[in-house]
């Protein structure tokens, strides 16, 4: 036979639930954070890399 829940254990489960839904939500944002980082700190560093190619061509340009 099915058992009965109360509306205690409902309102304690619904609550544990939520607790659990904040948590994976928290663990979620700081994985954007942490990949956005990245790709910020990836694209800082090809762009320094693209000027520093410019760079050098227009100096040997220069020096022939």
């Amino acid at each position: 036979m099915a058992e009965r829940r109360g509306t205690k254990e409902i309102r304690a489960e619904m609550a544990a639930e939520r607790e659990q839904l904040a948590d994976a939500l928290a663990e979620l944002r700081e994985t954007v954070v942490e990949k956005r980082r990245a790709a910020g700190t990836a694209g800082g560093a090809a762009a320094l890399a693209l000027a520093a190619v410019t760079a050098l061509r227009v100096v040997r340009r220069f020096r022939r």
